[in-house]
């Protein structure tokens, strides 16, 4: 029996919208916007193509210490672990337990992956 916390759900942040409150997820985002004083990042993602690109908020109130200043620059690319929050006048909200650059990350074999992975699911 483990006594450890429950894992992330591996998701694309198009799929957030569809999580239960307080579910707790792995998305990848580009950042497209920090708000200093609510320590929120705008992030978003392109995919599919076929729609607007989805945005999520991402509070890193909590993990502010270990964020690197990469990690908030407009245009980087983002990993996030978190819980979902809802907020419907305001959208899909996430509150992080962990942030890290993705580095160069290679967009299109990273969708297909996640297809791939919710097609096994």
């Amino acid at each position: 029996m483990s006594s450890g916390p429950p894992p992330s759900k591996l998701v694309l942040l198009a799929d957030l919208e569809h999580c239960q409150p307080g579910s707790k997820v792995r998305f990848l985002g580009c950042v497209d916007e920090y708000i200093v004083p609510t320590a929120t990042l705008r992030v978003k993602h392109n995919y599919p193509l076929s729609s607007p690109p989805h945005v999520a908020n991402v509070n890193i109130d909590h993990v502010l210490e270990s964020v690197t200043r990469i990690s908030i620059d407009v245009g980087s690319w983002i990993n996030i672990i978190g819980y979902v929050e809802r907020q419907p006048e305001k959208g899909v909200f996430v509150q992080a337990i962990t942030v890290w650059d993705a580095g160069n990350v290679d967009l299109e074999a990273y969708q297909k992956a996640i297809e791939a992975h919710k097609d096994i699911q």
